[in-house]
């Protein structure tokens, strides 16, 4: 990659003739090659700490020219960032401030497409030369080949070899061009006044992105996930662009919202998304897509990412399902669009494979909220390998019963009792009504079954009760809480008990009336009830920390010591508050 140019202006001028130069190796330099080295991303310096409604209209142009860079990012912790082929990787940038246009066809600008304004300062939407958007005319397939010229920056090539695109055309050149790309396929006509298909134009849009390296494209599309109704009629050769382009965020390919047929009362019908593949794409339509796919798409380190020396590679992460919002929120606070990193893991391991895996040297960090059961920690020690732990937050196991039962305290012995001994049958025999009593437990192999086996199965000296074993066991941490949820019954009165993390329990409780419309509530332990307080505190007595662990031979600056010293700092700490679990300074 050739060197950037060393240049950097302390300030960024809201004016289009003046504004601030990049480069340099000023200390805050950032760029990276994009996929096959063809262009590079390179973080423009502008003015720091501005309010949301004055980063509007910012874009990134050549200094020498004052060309605007079409892939030009929104503002971001006092930068933005511009993707160039990597010829131009030298040339001086700044940051500039547009004119919103001005669109002679439109009585109302608020009317025009979506995203027309930011595309047309970055130079890829003009016009026509009476500056009409006409953004209700279905787009041709020679305005779609020279928008996605102007996008990508590409430079003429070879007489394209359409029979059909004549040297003086006016999209020639942009022709010739995506053809070389790839962009379209190679045919004898081109077809240049044919209106494009939706799907035509999906394809178009993903290969575009895949070309500069933020898409991957798979040979066969599984449009299973898309909650498109129409998804049976997207032909096969534009499903994995489809798939793609709804993995990075579902707003990007065009679809049309309209009713499916079935109503939620009598004058409220279902609204569905269609993709209605072969209709043609207006411009407008196009437009919005591309804007949207510039939104959603490329992802871009934030400051605590290059801080911490994660912007670059990111350690492989695992983890119990009830850690996985760490993952997204560690991503979330890394990067923008931090989904559509490519070591994004889309799932957690359960607990114990996620252990196992560790071990093996397939991930490099967990999440986790228990430490390793014995078990895990024979096969570490058989394997040469000693575990590290480092809490980065506190949480606690929680039982929790139905609302309606009025019981709302255990002791720790009853609890074993319940769970060891099968003790109980009614909820009169600890406390409570004559009521049968219910309880659910994990599977073996989970997170909660490992704190199940710290706290009442004296580390595995103990067993569950058979008969609860071969019962009621919730192979799912969101099934633990419906399963209990669910089992309520009032004539005959019947009450369930089960358990999960205080943190998973908090934030999907909310959302267990999709499910059932019964609620729960926690139960206190030895009279202490769960909350963030007594848990931190740590007068809950089941109460422990999540942890972060690692090999402890992973080397001193691996990625997944850089995320260890992340998670500790005021910046991880408050990513662990915005995924829901309780930070290290709660008191």
């Amino acid at each position: 990659m050739k060197k950037l140019l060393a240049s950097a202006l302390a300030c960024l001028l809201l004016c289009q003739g003046a504004a601030s130069a990049a480069g340099g190796d000023a200390g805050q330099a950032w760029s990276r090659p994009e996929g096959d080295g063809s262009y590079v991303t390179i973080r423009v310096p502008g003015e720091p700490d501005m309010a949301l409604i004055d980063t509007f209209d910012l874009a990134v142009r050549y200094a020498d020219t004052g060309e605007p860079v079409a892939l030009s990012s929104a503002y971001l912790d006092g930068y933005l960032f511009a993707t160039v082929p990597a010829e131009n990787a030298d040339r001086p940038l700044e940051v500039f401030r547009g004119d919103d246009p001005v669109w002679t066809d439109l009585r109302e600008q608020y009317l025009a497409a979506n995203g027309s304004s930011d595309l047309q300062i970055r130079g890829v939407v003009r016009g026509d030369n009476a500056g009409r958007l006409k953004q209700d005319a279905p787009l041709t397939r020679a305005e779609g080949a020279v928008l996605m010229a102007r996008l990508l920056d590409l430079q003429p090539a070879e007489r394209p070899g359409y029979s059909d695109v004549s040297p003086d055309a006016w999209y020639h050149e942009e022709v010739s061009a995506a053809a070389a790309a790839g962009l379209f396929a190679a045919d004898g006509r081109f077809l240049p006044d044919q209106a494009m298909t939706r799907a035509e134009f999906t394809v178009l849009l993903a290969r575009a992105l895949s070309f500069v390296g933020w898409l991957d494209i798979p040979a066969e599309g599984n449009l299973s996930g898309t909650g498109l109704m129409d998804a049976e009629s997207v032909p096969s050769w534009a499903a994995g662009a489809y798939q793609a382009l709804f993995a990075c965020n579902p707003g990007i390919a065009p679809v049309t919202e309209k009713p499916t047929g079935a109503y939620y009362w009598e004058d409220a019908p279902v609204l569905g998304d269609y993709a209605e593949p072969e209709n043609p794409i207006t411009r407008g339509e196009a437009i919005t897509s591309m804007n949207q796919a510039m939104r959603w798409v490329p992802c871009y380190p934030t400051e605590a990412a290059i801080q911490f020396g994660l912007d670059r590679e990111m350690p492989v992460i695992d983890g119990s399902t009830s850690t996985y919002p760490y993952t997204q929120g560690v991503y979330s606070v890394l990067f923008t669009n931090g989904t559509a990193h490519p070591q994004f893991p889309k799932s957690h391991s359960k607990s114990f494979a996620s252990y196992e895996r560790l071990i093996r040297g397939e991930a490099d960090v967990l999440f986790a909220a228990t430490k390793a059961s014995a078990e895990l920690e024979s096969l570490a020690a058989e394997q040469g390998v000693e575990l590290q732990y480092i809490p980065i937050a506190y949480d606690a196991m929680v039982f929790f019963t139905n609302l309606e039962n009025p019981v709302n305290s255990l002791t720790r012995q009853q609890i074993q009792d319940i769970y060891v001994r099968n003790a109980y049958s009614s909820w009169d025999q600890v406390g409570g009504p004559e009521a049968k009593l219910l309880p659910y437990c994990r599977n073996t192999d989970s997170g909660s079954h490992a704190l199940m086996e710290r706290y009442f199965l004296e580390d595995g000296k103990l067993s569950l009760a058979p008969e609860i074993l071969q019962g009621n066991v919730s192979v799912a941490m969101s099934s633990a809480l419906t399963d209990v949820a669910s089992a309520l019954s009032l004539d005959p009165p019947a009450y369930a008990i089960g358990y999960s993390v205080y943190a998973y329990y908090g934030s999907y409780e909310e959302m267990m009336t999709d499910v059932t419309p019964n609620k729960l509530k926690l139960l206190a332990v030895d009279g202490v009830l769960p909350t963030a307080e007594t848990i931190a505190d740590g007068t809950y007595p089941l109460a422990d920390y999540n942890y972060l662990v690692l090999r402890s031979d992973e080397p001193k600056d691996s990625p997944a010591r850089r995320l260890a010293e992340f998670m500790v700092s005021d910046a991880g700490q408050q990513a662990v508050a915005d995924s829901g679990f309780l930070p290290l300074a709660v008191k």
